[in-house]
């Protein structure tokens, strides 16, 4: 007989008019561990929508999260990681005989689930797993029919499930967008010539339309308007080198009939922006202002002030009464503030675009290790790898220990830089240089290996002399693999 130890609580929200109750046990839970749920604000995942559910010492945990509106959010259990769909009102039990073992599901949101985690929507398909990409003439018959064969399989299981049909219209959605999604991503990472994927893009894609198949909108709806976006942008670029023809495709994409005048928009507002005029053209009023509040929402989770502010007077102009508004203002308001905020912790030297060489700075915090990281705004994976930061820092906490971080972005892009150090509050010294300007440091710590140089992001460790000691040095994300590679020269 097991004793029930019960770990509740509730969160408070600005949505709580509705209620989604998660519980259950894990079996052997080898001691306390953790279950987290993700609740995205409109969609997508990030660090800030992360709830954590404590699991008692017998395995059992129970928690109540406010819902106004249903959602497919997301859960982790142990180093397992699948959609959780969350109902207003509706319930979930979680079993599992250990963290990260086979889930079983049973309440009010079981079968929904079940089916779900059965489709595998989390994960890549088989095709596109495989690291080998075929040549472009086996592409119908290699990935693309043995594709939309598993596609129909699936279809076929949802219709024969007990789910309403409400439900069944959406799985269903959500199967065609990952189907057609992983097939753009096969394409254009499978490195054919540029003229050869372009082709079969828009062969592939231009029967699609942006017309949502369901009326709950998932992950994968979310990541087919982004490749559908992409779409058009590569049939705009086709006529390039046609002028008429490329201001024609220009003008019916974008609403502006030159280059020059689409590059300035993106120089001053980014491109989130330029796929806001895009996709307000193709998509139904609602589709449009959910896409947006995303990409609002997408602008802050990343540091980027400026274009998230810009998004939102957008949005604001769309429509003032979206039900993200409120939300979204609040967190333009704490990011602000951040931005006004002096931490003595977030150094940049005078010299921070005008140091000649690493040594030189190096030198200044001679009887230190250092943690050089080499990074720039626009890379995506240098920004994930940085939300491992406060809790590596934190272990590392009363260490004799810098942290150094090198920049490569273009001298346009200093203000983007500056603000997403302080609205990420990157403590540490900063630095930056532009692409020409980087290529001599690239030399000086990596003379011996060119084919490294250019690679974001990239970490090196100093020791407390001032010596390079690690060229490929562990990553944040790696968490207590780095903090032991660190020990050893502390």
């Amino acid at each position: 007989m097991k004793y029930f130890v019960t770990v509740a609580f509730v969160l408070q929200s600005f949505l709580s008019n509705g209620q989604f109750r998660l519980n259950g046990a894990i079996d052997n839970p080898g001691g306390p561990g953790k279950l987290t749920v993700n609740i995205p604000l409109i969609y997508g995942r990030f660090e800030d929508a992360n709830r954590e559910v404590i699991i008692g010492k017998d395995g059992r945990f129970e928690c109540v999260f406010p819902l106004r509106e249903e959602k497919i959010g997301y859960l982790r259990l142990g180093n397992g990681n699948i959609f959780l769909w969350m109902k207003p009102g509706e319930d979930l039990t979680i079993d599992s005989d250990s963290l990260g073992g086979p889930i079983r599901f049973s309440g009010t949101s079981a079968a929904a689930n079940s089916l779900l985690l059965e489709l595998e929507l989390h994960r890549p398909p088989v095709f596109y797993s495989e690291k080998k990409r075929v040549e472009a003439g086996m592409m119908m018959d290699s990935v693309v029919v043995p594709g939309k064969r598993e596609l129909v399989e699936k279809i076929a299981r949802v219709d024969a499930s007990p789910l309403r049909d409400s439900e069944k219209e959406f799985l269903k959605a959500e199967l065609y967008y990952h189907f057609i999604v992983y097939v753009d991503f096969y394409v254009r990472t499978a490195r054919w010539p540029g003229e050869v994927w372009s082709a079969f893009v828009l062969d592939f894609m231009k029967e699609e339309t942006t017309a949502s198949r369901s009326a709950l909108k998932g992950p994968m709806y979310d990541a087919f308007i982004n490749t559908y976006l992409e779409f058009l942008e590569t049939q705009a670029f086709l006529k390039r080198d046609d002028p008429g023809k490329f201001a024609e495709e220009l003008d019916l994409t974008y609403g502006v009939n030159n280059l020059d005048t689409l590059t300035s928009l993106h120089n001053q507002y980014g491109r989130a922006y330029l796929n806001w005029i895009v996709a307000k053209r193709i998509l139904d009023f609602a589709s449009a202002e959910y896409y947006l509040a995303g990409q609002v929402k997408a602008k802050y989770a990343a540091g980027e002030l400026s274009e998230g502010n810009h998004l939102l007077d957008e949005l604001d102009s769309f429509n003032s009464g979206n039900i993200y508004i409120d939300t979204l203002s609040a967190i333009r308001s704490e990011l602000a503030s951040k931005m006004k905020k002096k931490r003595d912790d977030i150094v940049i030297p005078d010299d921070y675009r005008t140091f000649a060489d690493i040594k030189t700075i190096v030198e200044r915090y001679r009887g230190k290790v250092i943690y050089l990281d080499i990074w720039g705004t626009w890379c995506g994976p240098c920004k994930v790898e940085m939300r491992y930061l406060p809790e590596l820092k934190r272990r590392l906490e009363g260490k004799d220990i810098v942290f150094i971080y090198l920049d490569m972005d273009e001298d346009s892009k200093d203000g983007r830089w500056r603000e997403y150090i302080r609205v990420s509050e990157l403590t540490g010294i900063h630095l930056r240089k532009n692409n020409t300007e980087i290529q001599p440091l690239w030399s000086e710590l990596l003379p011996e290996n060119k084919s490294l140089h250019g690679r974001y992001p990239s970490y090196f460790i100093f020791d407390k002399n001032g010596e390079l000691i690690d060229e490929q040095a562990k990553r944040p994300s790696d968490g207590e693999a780095l903090v032991r590679q660190l020990e050893e020269y502390f």
